[in-house]
């Protein structure tokens, strides 16, 4: 991708939002929150999910809930301008004002005709984002507020019940213990092999049992993990790059580079150029 290829990032209590020019496949990947994604200009973008194929186009929107792993493929016709949403849950049903559907269950499709509201509130904060109209991100909160409420509006499973909000997956004990040191020692890049070991399952039914419970791979989870503290520490620190890469585990700033664009569709360097932190998501995070 274009080094001088427009990138504009937000980051505060609600989440993430991105405007991108990309061309550049991302590897399967998985986050804890959802992930929305809109198509503002270009050429269309192909994803995958679950062996689905899944086309980013004038017409759709894509919609993942937590834990679903997608990926995007290389544009054979030239770069999209893709708009991407990663929106924390919790925030989703505070600003909503209302309990909603099962929050794993959510969307019931991934991808679905876009219709024109939603799009309009999708091009307005991207013009927001591009502009820069707020000096520090914060208003840009409520144009993340309208257009979530748009789109739960629009496209949320109306047959769930809608007094359940908490996901209603199996959970294991040994899978919890697993969890729980993985949110512990993510810096590390532990083996998945070793955390299996650690909880007493073999291999196979370690990978079958998180699944079953998490929906989705412990190595999905644990890359999902190191990518949250990676854009954290890049977003609320001013570290070196290469110290950030020591820290996480990796054996030098190529390979920490190549990891995270990969995930995220940018360079860590890049980011961390282009995302404007809200004053009240900083200050939560306790970071200058």
């Amino acid at each position: 991708m274009d080094q001088s290829a427009p990138i504009w990032i937000v980051q505060g209590r609600f989440g993430r939002a991105t405007v991108n020019l990309i061309d550049r496949a991302l590897v399967e990947h998985m986050h804890r929150e959802f992930n929305i994604l809109f198509k503002l200009g270009g050429a269309d973008a192909t994803f995958r999910s679950n062996d689905v194929t899944l086309s980013l186009d004038d017409r759709s929107v894509l919609l993942f809930n937590p834990g679903v792993p997608h990926a995007k493929l290389a544009n054979p016709d030239g770069p999209t301008m893709i708009l991407s949403l990663i929106i924390e849950p919790s925030w989703l049903v505070r600003v909503l004002s209302a309990r909603i559907p099962r929050l794993d269950r959510l969307f019931p499709t991934s991808r679905v005709e876009i219709s024109s509201e939603v799009m309009l509130h999708a091009r307005r904060l991207a013009a927001v984002m591009s502009t820069h109209l707020t000096v520090d991100a914060s208003g840009c909160e409520d144009f993340v507020a309208d257009l979530a409420d748009a789109v739960t509006r629009e496209y949320a499973d109306p047959s769930v019940d809608r007094d359940i909000v908490a996901t209603a997956r199996p959970i294991d004990y040994r899978i919890r213990k697993a969890l729980m040191y993985i949110h512990e020692h993510a810096m590390e890049n532990p083996k998945v092999d070793d955390i299996a070991r650690r909880v007493g399952l073999s291999r196979s039914r370690f990978f079958e049992q998180f699944r079953r419970c998490v929906g989705t791979s412990p190595q999905h989870y644990l890359d999902c993990s190191r990518v949250a503290i990676a854009t954290r520490l890049l977003s609320t620190t001013n570290r070196p790059l290469v110290e950030l890469a020591d820290e996480l585990g990796y054996g030098n700033h190529s390979n920490f580079t190549r990891f995270f664009t990969q995930h995220v569709g940018v360079s860590p360097s890049q980011f961390r150029r282009q995302t404007i932190t809200t004053s009240d998501h900083t200050d939560e995070r306790g970071a200058a």
